[in-house]
């Protein structure tokens, strides 16, 4: 009987341990780290943006303008007859449309990484098209004219693209908030750049309504604004707003710049989040 008395408690013990140690390892596996939500040292950024500029200036767009307003001038003036689609005459008093340099497309995509809780290192590649639709002075033959041919103004507007390049920056974003949902930010980019660009500023060589490109090189600089919300650790929407200017060179012109303001939306990953999963 004494010994059946002290048995009992390590039976109970034993009855204990094998009905709570699996309870006890199942709490243990389903607890698992809270949640990083937002931007922290460490951490792999994917983001990917489009959008459209607000604003398109700079001497490069300027001198397009300037070209359209001496077309407008040599029409009121007579100087240089008008027609339609080549063939019928253009009635007089009636002013030529305007040009109109449209909205820009803009795509741009960038990893960065969290050199600390608020500062990340990014690098980019971004794409800028502009489009312009206007009058254009256009050039027939005509072998009466001593010169070949013989102008006029084509009162159709035609639009085409007068503006595209390929950006390969590098910058730097400070995020106000670490560990957040919230993710405002501001940031400073630095890039290099190639673009084709159509050039006319009313001289011979490039007075008609061109069918060709000129490429070139430049270099950039660009302040963005923005802010991401964290849906999920892994993933969230992205939205900025910036603005640049650069400066190019072709076989063109020595020098123009052109400068640009507007916003972009996407979607931003957080790689590492994303890991560890």
């Amino acid at each position: 009987m004494r010994k059946l008395a002290f048995q009992y408690p390590n039976l109970i013990s034993s009855y204990l341990l094998v009905v709570c140690l699996p309870i006890f390892s199942l709490f243990a596996q389903s607890i698992r780290p809270e949640p990083v939500f937002g931007f922290y040292q460490g951490g792999y950024y994917l983001t990917y943006l489009q959008g459209e500029t607000n604003y398109t200036g700079g001497s490069l767009i300027q001198t397009e303008k300037n070209y359209q307003n001496g077309l407008q001038a040599q029409a009121n003036l007579g100087v240089t007859p008008v027609k339609m689609i080549g063939t019928f005459p253009f009635p007089n008093g009636i002013p030529l449309t305007k040009d109109k340099v449209q909205a820009g497309d803009t795509l741009k995509v960038s990893m960065e990484y969290g050199l600390t809780d608020h500062i990340g290192f990014f690098i980019s590649y971004s794409v800028v098209s502009i489009k312009s639709q206007g009058s254009n002075q256009i050039a027939l033959a005509d072998p009466k004219n001593p010169n070949g041919y013989t102008t006029y103004i084509e009162a159709v507007p035609i639009g085409h693209k007068i503006y595209r390049d390929r950006n390969y920056g590098m910058g730097l974003n400070y995020h106000f908030l670490s560990r957040n949902r919230f993710d405002p930010f501001v940031g400073l980019e630095l890039s290099v750049l190639n673009f084709e660009s159509k050039y006319r500023n009313g001289q011979q060589n490039n007075l008609f309504y061109p069918t060709d490109t000129h490429p070139g090189t430049g270099i950039g600089g660009r302040v963005t604004f923005g802010t991401n919300y964290f849906i999920t650790p892994e993933f969230g929407l992205s939205i900025e707003v910036y603005g640049s200017r650069k400066i190019l060179k072709s076989n063109a012109f020595s020098s123009e710049s052109i400068n640009l303001a507007g916003f972009q939306f996407g979607f931003i990953f957080n790689l590492e989040a994303m890991g560890k999963n």
